[in-house]
């Protein structure tokens, strides 16, 4: 129970249950009235004083006019425990759970918790509401852990068969092919796909791998896997999927057989998705790659030639000033006496071009790439996909690709036959020009490919159509059969939404009419405008400039004053380091374990483990260090006789994985926030900043990408971070993909205890988009903008610009209520796929992007962003504490990050892996190590303020200041003891 959610009215006890605990003798009152409370509140009983919030003592003791330390001397397994359940079953109408409600539990388990692939503690807590649903007195834990092991059992053997039973035998024999037991001599060829091929991530954009990707795909497609699997929960198949990843061939094949091929079966059917999604990223990178590589050539091709008549702009220069002074003079006479003939020549070939010079030479390197380098690659992955569309530009581009692939064998630089080639609604504009060449005698470019005036270049054609191809793929106006995230966007919105509309508005907190959600908006807007309006002339840190003519204006904010320095932080923090000398940080891991028990969350993906709990303890520690600070398990194991790197990597294999290490981390950072003394900290903190950086990594994947601000290749961690420091999420990104919806994410899924409501972001966590989803979802968007003078404010009404005098250079237009009235329905299904993860929040943000700013939705949505933005940027402008506030959350990330290299030092801080998952395992380690460290040195500080030398002692200035952050007596490296006696056995000694 997290006592920073109980409320006052849950605490309090009626007439009637006072009388019935003052009725007991007085030692007895406190322990009735705390079971009495902790049944109703928890559905259970305690069994300790550990599992009873202080909170709920304190206030049940006031209320009872007892000392409240007298609990602590009550045993929970006194004969008088089973006299008070007795009474509470019968105040509470209550009964006591039977056998049958054991078989009750067992088949609801199976048919309504464990579809979700819930865990043990889940499982326990769904259990709890059974009971009190029923009304009944929970068993045993023992007992009921029994009765929860009773129904995975019977889940997990149901679910097999039912997925063996719809495999058809040739689906058999493929996936005893990938296994390596297939008796066809042909199947068994050394180019065969076999599991550990499937497994492993594409290796990078070459044509081989891309067509060993392709081949991948192909094979797994050849299984014909069932058709039900699309109907079960992700999360359940996703747990059988890292079975399989954790296994090798040979134990696979001791499953039973129900059990081998329908886990392989699951495998291959998540994998396919992976696959499909991962080559779909590829092709997208490819062609972005083709126009990025192009503009950067043609830029370095225009600097080199600004220099290569020298004085080149002097000599411009010179003939401007001519012309004006000798309108009327002879070109010999005035000019080349000037400048020479043969230099104006040389000027004239250098800066001839026809046209948009640039957007010409850019077209033509990017034809030079894709036809030489690029060309083998990507239309053999437009081979390998099945595109669907249901919109009319998305039919106009799905007929341009067929016509590609019917045609990648055609020769010659156009199209021998222009009449049934797609052009309208399929080439860009900007593309036109290069893809439909007039024929000699034609005056100018027309609008329709089928005039026989013009001829169809075949690469440019190609080349415009793969552009457009990324920009609707990206959006999902164009999907792909067999994909998960490039899905058909139908799917990304709860399937139930329509029949269960109330329960989806009720749990987003949002009201059914667009009217009634509107109208505060509007309100809110108009408030925050009119106060803005009124104060700013006499805000002297913000200043609105006008510009030129009068009609537009910019910002101008003055900084902040400097903080006040801590008098005795310093003088705080060397006590710390004199007191607690050198702790190694292995051992607080291992100390918050011991405290935490946070390894109950590490269970084997395989049906059983052999290792006993003591080992498997060690073994799991030694692990989440080894990955956690990048060390490596070899030089962790070659540390530790009975752990060696043949165990750790058994261990990480079947025991680690992202999902066990988040919930370990949710453990961690739950206490961080029960132990913390608000007198030190603060009240509890509902507020995080987002940010990034940048971490060094392998190469030969898809993630990996370079970084044009970071000068280098690598993948980037993106971090939550509440004000004290404390890490809430973390999360593995490409340098390109949006911020915006990694800082959505992280809101969405922490999962911690922290009520989080205000998110603090840079520049690039923000957007309209992100703002509109910030005011659905139910937080606050707090983002420091870099480019805060080029803001613009808008208004609610037409007309009501005249309201706002003062801020009129700055205000841009009015929003438009009619369109957010008409697509609100579509915009709340969209953030109920967001609360529910039905979808991701990048494949939402890239889905509603400037790509698709002609649908509706994303229309309705940036007029819901510009409102709520005008109202944070109000508030921004008119508030320096706000500012403040925004800027001191924001630098505890830039001191993280210090912290992070000073944890993850292994291999130079460089991820040094290709394989995704692993990257990501990486990532989440070093949270956990993170988040211990806090923990440890949250109760370190604590401990040394309650030191009669410190107590009171700090400063507002210094508790401002104040993190857990500190790391001087912290030892993340290994002990290298010396001993002069010993040597090297280098030399084999010679037999005396």
């Amino acid at each position: 129970m997290n006592n920073s959610i109980i409320q006052d009215d849950l605490l309090s006890i009626d007439e009637y249950e006072l009388k019935l605990a003052l009725a007991k003798k007085a030692s007895n009152q406190l322990p009735f009235a705390v079971m009495l409370k902790f049944f109703q509140l928890e559905g259970r009983y305690p069994i300790n004083n550990e599992m009873i919030p202080q909170e709920l003592v304190t206030c049940l003791a006031d209320q009872l006019g007892v000392d409240s330390a007298g609990i602590k001397n009550f045993k929970w397994e006194s004969r008088s425990i089973e006299r008070f359940r007795k009474e509470i079953r019968t105040l509470l109408g209550y009964r006591k759970s039977t056998v049958l409600d054991s078989k009750r539990l067992i088949a609801w388990l199976i048919n309504h918790v464990l579809p979700e692939a819930p865990t043990n503690p889940q499982c326990f807590e769904q259990a709890y509401q059974f009971f009190r649903h029923h009304k009944l007195e929970p068993f045993a834990p023992q007992e009921l852990m029994r009765y929860i092991g009773s129904a995975q059992h019977q889940f997990e053997k149901n679910f097999f068969l039912t997925i063996h039973e719809s495999l058809r035998d040739d689906s058999k024999k493929w996936i005893d092919g990938l296994l390596g037991e297939s008796s066809d001599q042909e199947e068994n060829t050394d180019d065969s796909i076999k599991l550990r091929h499937l497994k492993k991530d594409a290796a990078g954009a070459k044509l081989k791998h891309v067509n060993f990707e392709i081949k991948k795909l192909d094979c797994i497609r050849e299984i014909r896997l069932p058709a039900l699997l699309q109907n079960i929960s992700r999360k359940c198949l996703q747990k059988y999927y890292l079975r399989i990843v954790a296994e090798s061939p040979s134990h696979i094949a001791e499953y039973k057989i129900s059990n081998r091929y329908s886990t392989m079966a699951i495998f291959c059917y998540i994998r396919s998705q992976l696959l499909t999604d991962n080559l779909a990223d590829l092709l997208i990178q490819l062609i972005q790659k083709i126009k990025k590589s192009s503009e950067t050539h043609i830029i370095k091709t225009m600097v080199s030639e600004i220099k290569r008549v020298d004085g080149k702009f002097d000599i411009l220069h010179t003939l401007s000033r001519i012309a004006a002074e000798h309108p009327d003079g002879i070109i010999r006479d005035t000019i080349y006496p000037a400048v020479s003939q043969d230099v104006l020549i040389n000027l004239s070939e250098e800066l001839r071009c026809k046209g948009n010079w640039y957007q010409t030479q850019v077209q033509t390197k990017m034809r030079s790439l894709y036809s030489h380098a690029h060309r083998q690659v990507l239309l053999p992955l437009l081979d390998a996909f099945i595109f669907c569309s249901d919109n009319p530009d998305g039919n106009a581009l799905l007929q341009a690709i067929a016509f590609i692939k019917q045609n990648k064998s055609t020769t010659g630089e156009h199209y021998p036959d222009t009449k049934n080639i797609p052009v309208d609604s399929v080439i860009p504009s900007h593309w036109r020009s290069a893809v439909l060449e007039m024929d000699e005698g034609t005056q100018a470019v027309g609008d329709s490919s089928k005039d026989s005036s013009y001829k169809v270049n075949r690469m440019n054609y190609e080349i415009a159509v793969l552009e457009e191809l990324r920009r609707q793929l990206r959006c999902k106006l164009i999907w792909i059969e067999g994909a998960y995230r490039y899905r058909n966007p139908d799917e990304d919105s709860p399937k139930d939404f329509d029949d269960r509309q109330d329960h989806y508005y009720k749990l987003l907190n949002l009201p059914l009419k667009a009217d009634d959600f509107i109208k505060p908006l509007k309100a809110k807007l108009d408030q925050h405008l009119q106060e803005l309006n009124d104060n700013i002339l006499s805000n002297h840190k913000v200043k609105i400039i006008t510009e030129k003519g009068g009609n537009k204006g910019k910002i101008k904010l003055s900084p902040s004053e400097p903080q006040t320095e801590p008098p005795h932080l310093k003088a705080f923090q060397l006590a710390i380091k004199r007191r607690f000398a050198t702790i190694n940080l292995l051992d607080i891991l291992k100390e918050v374990d011991l405290r935490i028990n946070f390894t109950q969350h590490f269970h084997t993906v395989a049906s059983k483990s052999g290792v006993n709990a003591a080992k498997l303890r060690k073994r799991l520690l030694l692990c989440l260090y080894a990955i956690g600070s990048n060390t490596g398990l070899m030089r962790i194991g070659a540390a530790n006789n009975d752990a060696k790197y043949g165990d750790l990597k058994y261990t990480k294999g079947r025991h680690i994985h992202t999902a066990n290490v988040r919930a370990a981390i949710i453990d961690v950072v739950n206490q961080i926030l029960e132990i913390r003394d608000p007198h030190i900290w603060g009240e509890a903190t509902t507020g995080v900043a987002c940010d990034s950086t940048q971490v060094s990594s392998w190469d030969q994947n898809l993630m990996t990408e370079w970084h044009p601000r970071y000068h280098g290749h690598g993948v980037m961690i993106y971090w939550h971070v509440d004000k004290n420091s404390a890490v809430i999420h973390s999360q593995l990104k490409t340098c390109t993909s949006s911020e915006v919806g990694s800082m959505i994410t992280g809101v969405l899924k922490h999962d911690t205890a922290m009520n989080l409501h205000d998110v603090y972001a840079d520049t690039h966590g923000q957007s309209s988009i992100g703002f509109a989803f910030s005011h659905l979802l139910g937080f606050d968007l707090l983002p420091r903008l870099k480019n805060i003078n080029r803001q613009k404010l808008y208004y609610s009404e037409k007309g009501a610009k005249k309201y706002y005098e003062n801020l009129s250079p700055i205000l841009k237009e009015s929003i438009d209520w009619q369109l957010i009235c008409d697509n609100y329905h579509e915009v709340v299904r969209l953030v109920a796929a967001l609360r529910t993860g039905t979808a991701e929040p990048d494949v939402i943000i890239k889905r509603f992007s400037n790509d698709n700013y002609h649908h509706p939705v994303y229309k309705a949505l940036n007029e819901i962003g510009k409102a709520a933005k005008t109202i944070f940027l109000c508030r921004y402008l008119s508030s320096e504490s706000l500012r403040i506030e925004i800027h001191e959350a924001l630098n505890v990330v830039e001191r993280l990050n210090g912290i992070m290299s000073f944890i993850f030092y292994g291999k130079l801080g460089e991820i040094s892996t290709n394989n995704k998952d692993h990257q990501e395992l990486a990532v989440v380690c070093l949270h956990l190590l993170q988040v211990c460290m806090v923990y440890i040195n949250t109760l370190i500080i604590q401990e040394a303020l309650s030191d009669p030398t410190w107590k009171n002692k700090l400063t507002a200035e210094d508790k401002r200041a104040l993190t857990p952050l500190i790391h001087t007596h912290i030892n993340p490296y290994g002990l290298f003891p010396l001993n002069l006696k010993e040597r090297l056995d280098i030399e084999r000694r010679k037999a005396a």
